[in-house]
């Protein structure tokens, strides 16, 4: 009888178990579905947003509206997860300058230069105005002054070991000054009308140093490549058409009215063989001769076939001496490479004149690898070149004509470099920049050499 009642309770007890048991199962799997129902929504999300996608079969992209993706996920629920903070995310966050007071003062240098620029509130310089810039270096036991005013109290005075004022004479914002000492420097601008600001800027040395060893290994010869393919380099003959498609070079030289200077040309292959003594007994005093150029297609670097009898016909003479580089650099890299490579083929102590740059169309029927840089790019290559041969120990500058120096090129940058402008008029050049050299005509007349050259007069 006790036993019976011993198994009577087991089956209480059983079904108890049983029920927690499966109330456990169900709340498990309930669970499971709230969670996975979740990781499903947020999949769908992304599913319906990228289904309204627009696909361009022409241009392989697509067009994406994340609207619906950023309800349901915010980037900002997991700034912390990826180690931002909220910053990242602000749109009120500001990097750009304080523009507050209409006007903000950029310093910039490379070495041993200072370029002083004011811009308004669009990012353009502050013309029609005329600034003075206050130009205060630092002792080297002194710190940094800020005065916005550009006021300095008397214990403020011996921080300083040289103090001078420049001013924007042509007043288009810019003021450029060159072979800085270098240091640290306050500068303070002001436009006579209480507009100033000041900053500060730190000026390094010029460096000095050689062409790399192996430079000269990659300046190749003409035998080596396609020349027709690779020097598109206007001959004199190209460069009159041109100009008389421009309403110039009609004129025969003997008409020009020429500026008192030397007289001089630039030559090149295309000129053959010179008798340097002819040309000299001629009137002519110097000569400016083409090193080498850049091809125009795979940008190859050569020297000019007729360089080295050229330079040494006209040092033989007496002639005074400069050189010119046909560039196709697309970067500043390329443009240190091309200064290498003039420096790689004549010593500096063999020229009177500059190193110069030849900036100008391919020529090229398919067009050159450098024709269609931007300004800002173009005047970057031409500037670090310039300042690559004055490295080298070179004099440096700049050969265009007037419409690449109008349009082509911001020459407010290249103000420290020798200007050799091509302007074919009989009246002169309208080219209202500085420039030191001008190239007058291509269609000149020299005894001891065959066909057309170039002309020039030195004014400067």
């Amino acid at each position: 009888m006790r036993q019976s009642n011993r198994k009577i309770w087991l089956i209480p007890a059983l079904i108890i178990g049983f029920n927690c048991l499966a109330f456990i199962v169900i709340l498990a799997i309930s669970i499971n579905r709230e969670r996975g129902g979740g990781a499903s929504d947020y999949t769908n999300t992304v599913s319906e947003d990228a289904s309204g996608a627009s696909l361009s079969g022409s241009t392989g992209s697509a067009n994406i509206s994340y609207d619906d993706m950023d309800e349901a996920y915010s980037a900002s629920d997991d700034i912390e997860a990826v180690g931002l903070d909220e910053s990242f995310y602000d749109d009120d966050a500001d990097d750009e300058p304080d523009l507050s007071g209409g006007y903000v003062l950029l310093l910039t240098s490379s070495e041993s230069d200072l370029r002083i620029q004011m811009v308004d509130s669009t990012g353009k310089g502050a013309s029609d105005m005329s600034w003075v810039a206050k130009v205060r270096r630092l002792s080297d036991e002194a710190g940094e002054v800020s005065d916005s005013d550009g006021d300095i109290d008397s214990d403020d005075e011996n921080k300083y070991v040289d103090e001078f004022e420049a001013e924007d004479d042509d007043e288009d914002g810019i003021i450029y000054l060159d072979e800085m000492s270098p240091g640290s420097y306050d500068v303070v601008v002001d436009n006579g009308s209480g507009i100033v600001e000041a900053s500060s800027i730190t000026i390094k040395p010029k460096i000095r140093y050689t062409a790399s060893a192996g430079i000269r290994s990659i300046v190749m010869q003409e035998s080596d490549i396609d020349a027709a393919v690779e020097d598109t380099a206007s001959t004199p003959d190209e460069k009159e058409d041109e100009a008389e498609s421009e309403g110039e070079g009609t004129e025969s030289p003997a008409d020009i009215a020429l500026p008192q200077g030397t007289l001089g040309i630039d030559v090149s292959k295309y000129n053959k063989e010179i008798d340097w003594n002819r040309v000299r007994s001629s009137g002519i005093e110097f000569a400016i001769i083409r090193a080498g150029y850049r091809g125009s297609s795979t940008g190859v670097l050569v020297e000019d076939p007729y360089f080295r009898q050229n330079l040494a016909g006209a040092k033989a003479a007496g002639m005074r001496i400069g050189v010119y580089f046909f560039t196709q650099a697309v970067n500043p890299d390329e443009a240190r490479e091309e200064a290498e490579a003039v420096a790689s083929l004549v010593n500096a102590s063999d020229l009177s004149l500059p190193v110069f740059l030849d900036v100008e169309s391919s020529g090229n029927v398919n067009g050159g690898r450098a024709d269609l840089l931007d300004t800002v790019t173009r005047t970057e290559v031409v500037r670090t070149f310039c300042e690559t041969a004055e490295n080298l120990g070179y004099s440096a500058g700049v050969y265009a004509n007037k419409t690449w120096m109008t349009n082509r090129l911001d020459m407010s940058s290249l103000a420290p470099y020798t200007k050799w402008l091509a302007q074919y008029r009989a009246e002169g050049p309208t080219y209202d920049g500085d420039y030191s050299i001008w190239q007058y005509t291509s269609s000149g007349s020299v005894d001891g050499i065959n066909g057309r050259v170039d002309l020039d007069v030195l004014i400067k």
